[in-house]
């Protein structure tokens, strides 16, 4: 396995574990706080501090409804685009972290996010598990040449294997995974941590873990003990902040004590890791079986949290598919999934056989094939 360099860290086997602070959408739409998120990775000795650029026009249709979070129910189109950071606020981001000792990354939902993150010329990309499908934006984001960090919570090995092999068509291949349970908050046991070993084996890749579990060492420090390449964890100034992902993210003190935590376990001897790792029967639960499955607290969520051809528009009878009137979304979990995105180029310039109305799932007999 190749290891990976971004900027002045270099991942792989024998180099310290990566540890990237997810603030996420936790600067609540204010720059001041965002920068103070900043400060808390930074303080917390983390090597990369990382944000979200979406707009919510291009992850949900503004039919996806009112859903459950740890901080209560939320209308997800009004949530998203309450917290969508501004387009003027990434390159001052990026020269505070940098300021701070900080890689700046960012999670691009959207092809023309991307665009504007290689324009502050970051160094890395990171994908969302819910975007692992999204193969025209993994298929955008390789042709750059960046490192890419892909998340692959809420997929099946096929649907990892697609992922990575869209980034290799492209002659990227620089490329880490990393193991998630997409639930929030996860719970430990389904984390199934014996699956990072056939992650590695099956696509010869570095693997490390994205954290949604609300304890801010257990799992980091299993996953040191394991050997991971990268860790990331949400975090926020403090959980009494409103809002649906401070409930789950750990606070400043926590997020050192977790990097003080790995940077520890990196130092045992293998017989010490191999002990830690059968000393109580939880971590026996935790590290679970070498197989990649959904898990139990994902299925809720799958397939409908991930990327799907849905109409934006009121489409007619005999009318032509088009960017202007299709785009990859998120089904939710009231919305009757779409074709899936591999097909995106393909149903271009195809006619619809019927009226379909704005916000459906697109349909292959919704299509005329000729």
């Amino acid at each position: 396995m190749k290891k990976v360099k971004i900027k002045n860290k270099v991942i792989g086997n024998g180099s310290p574990c990566f540890v990237i602070a997810e603030a996420g959408s936790n600067h609540d739409g204010k720059f001041e706080q965002a920068k103070k998120l900043i400060d808390v990775a930074a303080f917390a000795g983390a090597d990369a501090v990382k944000f979200q650029l979406f707009r919510a026009a291009k992850i949900y249709p503004k039919t996806s409804g009112k859903v459950d979070t740890p901080a209560g129910k939320i209308d997800l189109y009004k949530f998203f685009e309450q917290v969508e950071l501004p387009s003027k606020w990434l390159f001052p981001l990026k020269k505070y972290s940098e300021k701070k000792g900080l890689i700046f990354i960012v999670s691009p939902f959207d092809e023309e996010s991307a665009d504007l993150l290689e324009k502050i010329k970051v160094e890395v990309y990171k994908i969302a598990s819910p975007e692992l499908n999204h193969i025209p934006l993994i298929r955008h984001i390789a042709k750059k040449k960046k490192p890419m960090i892909l998340a692959e919570g809420l997929s099946t090995l096929s649907d990892i294997e697609e992922a990575l092999n869209t980034a290799y068509k492209e002659n990227n291949f620089q490329t880490i995974l990393l193991h998630c349970v997409s639930s929030y908050p996860a719970p430990p046991e389904d984390y199934n941590l014996n699956v990072i070993e056939t992650l590695r084996r099956v696509f010869q890749v570095l693997v490390g873990i994205s954290d949604h579990t609300l304890d801010p060492v257990l799992i980091p420090k299993l996953g040191a003990a394991l050997g991971i390449s990268a860790i990331e964890k949400h975090f926020t100034i403090s959980r009494k902040l409103e809002g649906p992902d401070h409930p789950f993210a750990i606070e400043p003190e926590e997020l050192k004590l977790m990097v003080k935590e790995i940077r520890e376990t990196e130092k045992w001897s293998n017989e010490k890791k191999s002990k830690f790792l059968k000393s109580k029967p939880l971590y026996e639960k935790i590290l679970g079986t070498s197989q990649k499955v959904i898990a139990p607290s994902e299925k809720v969520l799958y397939p409908g949290d991930k990327r799907s051809i849905f109409t934006i528009k009121d489409v007619k009878k005999g009318e032509k598919l088009g960017k202007n009137n299709i785009a990859v979304l998120r089904a939710e979990r009231y919305l009757k999934p779409g074709i899936h995105p591999r097909y995106f180029n393909l149903v271009l310039g195809k006619k619809a056989t019927k009226l379909i109305k704005k916000f459906s799932g697109l349909q292959w007999d919704n299509l005329l094939t000729i």
